[in-house]
């Protein structure tokens, strides 16, 4: 990814700190999140941008259409904060963080913590990670993600080979129509092509084990399907 360095100034007196801060921008065949599609299967724009001061974070990504974390109603915009600390030792990289889901016009805004660890081995990045969000009104009962993920660069290609799996339990488990909470598996595996530098184009396939009967969008949104997606990268 490329960046752009600005420094920022902190007092008149402080010294100053290199701020890295990147744009990204993305057009996808279908909002999936946790192994569910959250835009009926219709294609959405994805807009992040996010920077770095010293182990520092913050982000924000709009995404042009989604149900929100697996609701039923309207279709809105949704909007994403995140803020926190990332710092690497060695081949090892923790991180810890909050992020808020907020869905102008849509449903109520709710919010998780998360922690995670990426570990480096030559081209390859194995990550584990774990979000929490704690009982609120758009989380009753509160709700459990844990994910392991790998990214793979294939040495002189511009190719990346990506896989994740996690486990969900709690007030996102399933859609909220035919439950208050339970329990899901979800996957993704796909590849990654960068291309002239900053287009980055993806494939991915991506499903769940939620049961398939459910009422007729439901159960669509359930479905396993194959994901599209060109991007840029600043």
């Amino acid at each position: 990814m490329l960046r752009c360095n600005i420094l920022v100034a902190i007092g008149a007196a402080a010294p100053v700190a290199a701020a890295e801060v990147s744009v990204a921008g993305d057009v996808l065949s279908d909002y999936r999140f946790r192994g569910v599609s959250l835009s009926d299967r219709q294609p959405v724009a994805d807009g992040t941008l996010s920077g770095q001061a010293g182990p520092w974070f913050a982000g924000v990504e709009a995404i042009s259409s989604s149900r929100g974390r697996y609701a039923v109603e309207t279709r809105s915009a949704e909007v994403d904060l995140s803020a926190g600390w990332s710092r690497s030792f060695g081949l090892l990289t923790p991180s810890v963080g909050a992020i808020g889901y907020l869905h102008p016009g849509g449903e109520a805004a709710n919010g998780e913590v998360f922690a995670s660890l990426a570990g480096a081995l030559g081209p390859a990045t194995l990550t584990l990670a774990a979000n929490y969000a704690p009982d609120q009104g758009a989380a009753p009962g509160g709700n459990l993600y844990l994910q392991a993920r790998a990214a793979a660069a294939i040495p002189t290609t511009p190719l990346t080979l990506r896989a994740a799996v996690g486990r969900e339990a709690g007030a996102f488990a399933g859609f909220r129509a035919s439950g208050t909470g339970g329990v899901k598996t979800d996957w993704r595996a796909g590849v990654e092509a960068r291309v002239l530098r900053v287009v980055v184009l993806g494939l991915d396939y991506v499903g769940n084990d939620l049961p398939r009967i459910a009422p007729g969008r439901l159960q669509k949104n359930r479905e396993d399907g194959v994901v599209a997606r060109v991007g840029v990268r600043f």
